[in-house]
């Protein structure tokens, strides 16, 4: 998937986890945001992706170590089989996999913990993310994004720490769940995700699951609708985390 279409899918993931989970309607809200940023993050194994150009140096300086950190995994891990295929086993693999969406989690959790000052980092770095990621997708003037893209994750981050919810929990909640929709939809398409990582399938460590129903990146009206039915359903999670008046309040 494209990683305007990932951010969309982690919005709706984020909302729906801040609906279910949360205790306040604002976690619907923060949620949200911090789906949008997780559902991009197994992308920044590759320098070159939208999400590893979305920080300018720092997701690039981060997208490199992460993608060398790939390769020796895939190196120490991958069967006879697999490493004399040749593969380079950067671009995913190691982020792809439910180890590294539960890594992603754990981390979100652990500096979300240090609050009040870690619930804000956390929301306005996925809240970044997934805002600066959408805005390079966007045709036109390129004036003014950075800036923007700053002052929506401010204010997405302002309201974790002062509005009531964004428990440090439901933040570490939100990551995985928003990391693990990225790795659904890249099952989606054709190149597949090594699902079953570290176990093996068919003499593989890293074999690649795809739906039997997978469509190319970019080039499926299937992605668009999944993008477009995403950004729709959102908002109305907010509907579930409102709590229905009881009858002659």
């Amino acid at each position: 998937m494209m990683g305007s279409s990932h951010a969309a899918t982690g919005v709706l993931a984020g909302a729906a986890v801040g609906a279910l989970a949360g205790t306040e309607v604002t976690d619907v809200l923060v949620c949200a945001a911090v789906g949008a940023g997780a559902a991009l993050l197994p992308d920044l194994d590759e320098p070159g992706s939208s999400v590893g150009r979305s920080l300018g140096m720092l997701s690039e300086r981060t997208s490199v170590s992460l993608r060398a950190l790939s390769r020796r995994v895939y190196t120490a891990t991958g069967t006879r089989r697999e490493l004399e295929a040749g593969k380079d086993g950067g671009h995913r693999h190691l982020t792809h996999t439910v180890p590294a969406v539960l890594v992603f989690g754990l981390l979100g959790f652990l500096v979300a913990a240090v609050a009040p000052l870690g619930t804000a980092v956390v929301v306005f770095a996925m809240a970044a993310l997934g805002t600066g990621t959408v805005a390079r997708s966007l045709k036109g003037r390129k004036r003014g994004r950075g800036i923007t893209v700053a002052l929506l994750a401010l204010v997405c981050a302002t309201t974790a720490v002062y509005a009531p919810g964004g428990a440090p929990w439901l933040i570490g909640v939100t990551v995985a769940v928003g990391a693990l929709t990225h790795v659904l939809g890249d099952w989606l398409t054709r190149s597949g995700v090594p699902l079953a990582w570290p176990f093996r399938v068919n003499g593989k460590r890293w074999w690649m699951f795809r739906s039997p129903l997978a469509f190319h990146t970019g080039r499926s009206p299937v992605e668009v609708g999944i993008r477009w039915a995403s950004l729709l359903a959102a908002p109305l999670m907010l509907l579930v985390a409102v709590p229905v008046a009881p009858a002659g309040s």
